[in-house]
């Protein structure tokens, strides 16, 4: 750095809440810390100039290889980056930090790493709870459309039978009644299924936002309110994983709508007493999630059109649910927008397996 911009750095670096740093590369050492690091790290400025490594034993153990590829990234690469991962302080208490790393070059050659680190741990606890709410609501409102529309369904065939009896031939009152509720049913049921198209809908064209999540935590969670629901929707429910946490690069709320919606369209097509199963695999490099069912299946001459926009593959559940043409396309779209793909393997009369690979 030449003088004046260095000066200006620690300047703002001695007056701010965030730590700034400078980092020389041949000497592995900080040349420069600004206060706040004792703070957020909970170690002396002095300990951590002369031993950087009392850095890396505070990142959180889950962390620690994310945190290598970082520092090998910024010095191979020689360009500015963003990471975040957590550390684990004095106390224990886990904090999730945000640094932004610029390389220092001088005649073409690596000679420092500067920067400024982040403690966004309020804003990801923040954002974690949202997240869950928004998941907890995505579910919630799949289960109580289909509590809702079966009844109501069932009534609306109800009062359709009693009207084509001739019991009721001349009394125009009752006839007007069930009329009435017959009308009320089927707008019922189609403000229910219009409501869930919104909220996926709305989801869909906001921007990927993607950061890291544990994936194993985020599609049990979503999993455990269908288990809880399983006597009203006369299904059962399998997760399957060989690892207890999973890391990926994603949109939790948009990609976890993506595993919503793929669970309940194998509810609209699996018979009561089905099995619909999730699994979770760790691929290397990435991760493999099938969603499978052993429902109906889908019909081979609708296969190639199913991730159409109002697709000809559409059709009704097994029980009248409406299906919507947009919603096999728009989780196509977010699976590409997380660099990754989809595809199906699908059976008539034996089920559906559906496959999503996304990058880690």
């Amino acid at each position: 750095m030449k003088d004046l911009n260095s000066d200006i750095f620690y300047q703002i670096g001695d007056q701010s809440r965030d730590v700034y740093f400078v980092y020389n590369i041949d000497e592995n050492k900080f040349s420069y810390l600004s206060p706040a690091f004792q703070s957020i790290f909970e170690i002396s400025l002095e300990s951590a100039k002369n031993n950087p490594k009392l850095i890396f034993d505070c990142v959180h153990a889950e962390d620690k290889g994310l945190a290598i590829d970082c520092f090998n990234e910024s010095t191979e690469q020689k360009v500015g980056r963003k990471y975040e991962f957590r550390i684990s302080c004095n106390d224990n208490f886990i904090k999730y930090i945000r640094i932004s790393v610029y390389p220092i070059l001088s005649e073409g050659n690596l000679i420092q790493l500067s920067g400024i680190v982040e403690d966004v741990s309020v804003a990801k606890t923040n954002n974690f709870h949202i997240e869950k709410i928004n998941a907890q609501k995505n579910t919630t409102l799949e289960i109580v459309s289909h509590d809702l529309k079966e009844p109501m369904a069932m009534i609306g065939l109800a009062v359709s039978d009693l009207l084509k009896n001739s019991l009721f031939e001349d009394q125009e009152r009752v006839l007007k009644s069930l009329t009435f509720i017959k009308d009320m049913c089927e707008r019922n049921v189609l403000l229910i299924r219009n409501l869930i198209n919104h909220e996926f809908l709305t989801s869909a064209e906001v921007d990927i936002r993607k950061e890291r999540a544990d994936l194993i935590s985020e599609i049990k969670d979503v999993i455990g309110f269908y288990q809880y629901a399983e006597l009203n929707l006369y299904r059962k429910f399998e997760f399957i994983s060989t690892e207890e946490k999973l890391y990926a690069m994603v949109d939790s709320m948009k990609f976890m709508q993506v595993i919503n919606n793929l669970i309940s369209n194998s509810i609209k097509f699996t018979p009561v007493n089905g099995t619909i199963k999730i699994e979770v695999q760790d691929r290397g490099k990435t991760v493999l999630i099938c969603v499978s069912d052993n429902g109906i299946g889908i019909p081979k001459h609708l296969q190639p059109y199913l991730f159409e926009r109002f697709s000809i593959a559409m059709r009704e559940g097994l029980h009248g649910e409406d299906s919507w043409g947009l919603g096999m396309s728009i989780i196509k779209t977010i699976v590409e927008l997380h660099k990754g793909k989809i595809w199906f393997q699908s059976e008539e009369h034996e089920g559906s397996i559906f496959f999503i690979e996304i990058p880690k």
